[in-house]
């Protein structure tokens, strides 16, 4: 996963980070993906758009 711009999935109206894009089931913070909208990349939804929950865990990982 690139961990500087992650892909991000639109899942039930909330933006969530995930491993692979469309082939992902599960979000970054452990959510199960069964809504599934659009992909994107971080940079281009904006931080402030993301799960917090999936944040906090890209954050944990970044610095592990």
């Amino acid at each position: 996963m690139d961990t500087t711009n992650p892909v991000v999935m639109l899942n039930a109206g909330v933006w969530h980070i995930v491993e692979s894009g469309r082939a992902s089931d599960v979000a970054l913070c452990g959510r199960p993906l069964r809504e599934k909208r659009a992909h994107s990349r971080l940079r281009t939804v904006g931080r402030e758009h993301v799960c917090p929950d999936c944040l906090r865990v890209l954050e944990k990982e970044t610095t592990d």
